[in-house]
């Protein structure tokens, strides 16, 4: 009888990209039964996997937190190999979508990471989210710190995304927070890496809580205000609570992850979701109000945004594969995406001026490093 197999999981970052493959690592468990599982994860992202049943060991490795180019992954990827012909493992599935698994980016993040790993996905895509008693028992104490359960409406709000989809800051946020608690009954928890002090005992200040401890908090939140990164998600995980969300999304951001256009594709429930895009701030304000006086209901009514469907993406990567010579995964992107929307005239429009104007960007970059560079260092 052969030995269990000795697997590794190799996705790097981000959070909610790393709870996206936390469904992979079970159904890893499930397609190798008895296979010992090594997630090879970055240090920054490391504490998300913390305690998950699916994984028996940890490998972290120091990387940057927003990796400029692919080497890291590469030069990560090459000590794997090196690992596996040593005997040392069997098998790495490499599920992040980056380097040559950006072809398979279908507009949606959690589908596209799916897709990576190669085979159907049959367990249940919630994430796995396994949280330790002392990160429960500091979430119940702030909640009594700040009296949750004496308010009608706590609103959890995400902003400072770190996936880069809008770009909120603190004074943006604050503003916001104030018109929400001007409702009554209402606190607002500002949720992100950064501290926002504020004199209404109402707007509070959730930055003292990690990732984790948040998915434990939206157990004590009645709406969710969010801008789909890893706050978002975590309230998706098995730790956390399904919240009703208002979703506040850039359409030209390059990198798009609509919570509905996820939802949809796993077969998730999109009532309870309200997807803003227009950048418009009142429009977002009111319907935060909406939803707090007459009802979710009556906010998704008033204020649900068609999602815009858009391919910003795809020229950048038909560019980037086209300078790698990666001809296989072009052609695998552009299949991916026809399949996904079919031939939309703005698809095909990306697809024809990837090609186009792949000569002429080139060109330019090199005049940018080479020539400029010298111009500019006297060398």
């Amino acid at each position: 009888m052969s030995s269990p197999k000795r697997i590794l999981l190799l996705h790097l970052y981000s959070n909610g990209d790393c709870l996206y493959a936390t469904a992979i690592a079970r159904q890893i468990k499930q397609d190798y039964p008895g296979c010992h599982l090594t997630w090879v994860i970055a240090s920054f992202c490391a504490k998300i996997i913390d305690n998950n049943p699916y994984v028996d060991d940890v490998w972290v490795v120091q990387m940057p937190t927003k990796p400029a180019n692919v080497q890291p992954i590469r030069q990560i990827k090459k000590e794997i190999n090196d690992k596996i012909a040593r005997g040392e493992y069997d098998l790495c599935l490499f599920t992040q979508l980056a380097d040559e698994n950006v072809a398979n980016y279908d507009g949606a993040i959690r589908s596209g990471i799916f897709r990576c790993y190669g085979r159907p996905i049959t367990v249940p895509v919630t994430p796995v989210l396994c949280l330790r008693d002392e990160e429960l028992a500091k979430t119940a104490a702030f909640a009594v710190q700040h009296q949750l359960s004496g308010y009608k409406n706590v609103v959890l709000f995400e902003f400072a995304p770190q996936s880069g989809q809008i770009a909120i800051t603190p004074a943006v946020a604050l503003r916001i927070a104030n018109e929400a608690v001007a409702v009554p009954d209402t606190a607002i928890i500002l949720s992100s890496g950064i501290k926002v002090v504020s004199d209404n005992p109402a707007i509070i200040d959730g930055s003292i809580l990690t990732l984790r401890e948040t998915a434990a908090l939206s157990h004590y939140c009645t709406l969710m205000l969010g801008c789909s990164s890893g706050i978002t998600w975590v309230t998706t995980s098995s730790a956390g609570k399904l919240l009703p969300m208002i979703q506040m999304l850039d359409p030209h951001a390059f990198w798009i992850n609509p919570v509905s256009r996820d939802f949809e594709r796993f077969g998730l429930p999109l009532e309870n979701l309200v997807e803003l895009y227009d950048a418009d701030l009142e429009k977002a304000i009111a319907c935060v109000k909406t939803a707090l006086t007459e009802g979710f209901t009556a906010a998704r009514t008033k204020y649900y945004t068609p999602l815009p469907v858009q391919f910003i993406s795809t020229r950048r990567t038909i560019y980037n594969m086209l300078v790698l010579l990666q001809f296989r995964d072009i052609y695998k992107h552009i299949r991916v995406n026809l399949d996904a929307f079919g031939p939309q005239p703005g698809l095909l429009k990306e697809i024809a001026l990837g090609f186009l104007t792949m000569p002429f960007k080139l060109v330019g970059n090199v005049v940018r490093k080479h020539i400029l560079r010298k111009g500019t260092t006297g060398k």
